[in-house]
């Protein structure tokens, strides 16, 4: 895999983005609504859609969103909050990228066109919380590619459970499948959001499992 698209996480951070001209520029597919749909006996089948976490922001081009699901048969048509872009590098051979909302947002350095999603942790739970918008960087974004089912996963090159003492850590290549549907609270709006299993049983009991696949609109 040539992931061109991670020269732009490292231009950023070390702030080494002078000239733009110097990296393969990104190109957007979409746009995409996403869709979730639950495992097992989960009744989840429905769309996703942006929300500001404060109310009083309605800049489009700032500020922070979460992900909540509505329980419909389709993304509501005119509704921008319901579209999604893929962004990746021109000469990318991977399949791998970034998601965005709202590919005309300004940003400090341009880096993901867009407000790219980005993953949030918390030391007291196993459940991370998919933001977009402000607080992306080359820490918390992940790469993210689409399968033949076209069923989001999330590559990976680290697996600390094969770790040997004295032995430096080995690079894996691993797709992996953690999304749920979580009724979480962020700052002033609380729903069903899109959130991030780490690893087990969730911490969070209202979790469900969930797949999430792209719908070209």
């Amino acid at each position: 895999m040539r992931l061109t698209a991670a020269l732009y996480g490292l231009a950023a951070a070390i702030g080494a983005l002078a000239q733009s001209d110097e990296y393969p520029p990104l190109k957007s597919d979409g746009p995409y609504a996403l869709h979730v749909k639950g495992q097992c006996n989960s009744s989840i089948d429905g769309y996703l859609y942006a929300v500001h976490e404060f109310s009083t922001d309605h800049d489009p081009d700032t500020g922070v969103s979460v992900l909540h699901y509505a329980p419909v048969p389709a993304p509501m048509a005119g509704n921008s909050s319901y579209r999604f872009y893929f962004n990746t590098s021109v000469d990318d051979d991977s399949g791998l990228g970034f998601v965005v909302t709202d590919i005309h947002a300004s940003n400090a350095t341009n880096l993901y066109k867009g407000k790219a999603m980005f993953w949030t942790y918390f030391p007291d739970t196993n459940v991370a919380i998919l933001e977009l918008g402000e607080g992306a960087d080359p820490y918390n974004v992940q790469f993210v590619g689409f399968g033949e089912d076209e069923k989001a996963f999330v590559y990976a090159q680290h697996d600390d459970s094969t770790a040997v003492v004295g032995k430096p850590g080995p690079e894996t290549s691993v797709n992996l499948y953690g999304w749920a549907i979580c009724w979480q609270t962020r700052y002033t709006v609380t729903g069903f959001t899109l959130s991030w299993i780490t690893y087990g049983k969730p911490h969070n009991p209202t979790c469900e499992r969930v797949d999430l696949t792209r719908l070209k609109l």
